[in-house]
């Protein structure tokens, strides 16, 4: 057996995988710091626990703590780096890459082994984009929907949250359908313009799409777009084979 997490900045994902096929996957939310169902996980007698941890050294210190104190190993961290195979940095120091972002542009790489850009709709939103040698460009990280929206919700007097509405292209009739709305409109019309830029006087680009939010941008892009919502965790075995 083999426990595979992916700890973001709002929550974690982990699967358990034995010889290449799933046995069991879920969620942690790392708002409550509660890490008794990672702790439960012990009952599959795992070999390996591979992570990838954007929040923070108590964060890790926590869970490599679970995995040697529960599972009896030693939990396996992965680190942005120059290269891995094919694969190279696009970044002038490698390290500073958020690691979840290196861990899916492996993955997405492994996916197409061509040009391809390759978007986690997250906490934050981020692009990052490749070239036909495996040669990683450098991306965009703007904020996710929640962040945006509480940016405006929390930093203007008069503007009141409001979650009832479906979130969609429509205008806005109340003040926070239009934050909401528009919040989505910005995201949106930035993944398209890439996409568009991309696939200008070429095919088309490939494009894959991972995080928590991917489901709310899927009904307005095109079907080619790949969703692959564990992209982090799979990165995680190219990185830790």
């Amino acid at each position: 057996m083999l426990i595979d997490l992916d700890i973001g900045n709002t929550r974690a994902k982990w699967r358990v995988t034995q010889d290449g096929e799933i046995v069991d996957r879920g969620v942690i939310s790392t708002y409550r710091c509660d890490w008794s169902p990672f702790s439960a996980l012990k009952s599959y007698q795992p070999k390996r626990v591979r992570v990838s941890n954007v929040a923070g050294e108590v964060v890790a210190n926590k869970v490599s703590d679970i995995v040697e104190t529960d599972f009896g190993i030693l939990g396996e961290f992965a680190f942005s780096c120059q290269s891995v195979g094919l694969v190279t940095s696009g970044y002038d120091e490698p390290e500073c890459l958020g690691v979840d972002r290196w861990m899916a542009i492996l993955a997405g790489w492994d996916l197409f082994h061509d040009r391809c850009i390759v978007i986690d709709a997250g906490s934050a939103l981020t692009l990052d984009f490749m070239d036909c040698g495996g040669r990683h460009l450098g991306g965009y990280i703007v904020p996710g929907q929640e962040m945006m929206c509480d940016a405006l919700f929390g930093g203007t007097s008069g503007i009141g949250a409001s979650s009832s509405e479906e979130l969609g292209l429509d205008f806005g009739a109340n003040t926070g359908m239009a934050v909401r709305n528009g919040c989505y409109a910005m995201a949106l019309g930035l993944i398209e313009k890439v996409m568009a830029e991309g696939s200008k006087d070429r095919a088309p680009m490939n494009i894959v799409l991972t995080g928590g939010d991917a489901g709310v941008f899927l009904p307005h892009l095109p079907k080619t777009v790949l969703h692959k919502p564990d992209l982090v965790l799979d990165g995680l075995a190219l990185a830790l084979p």
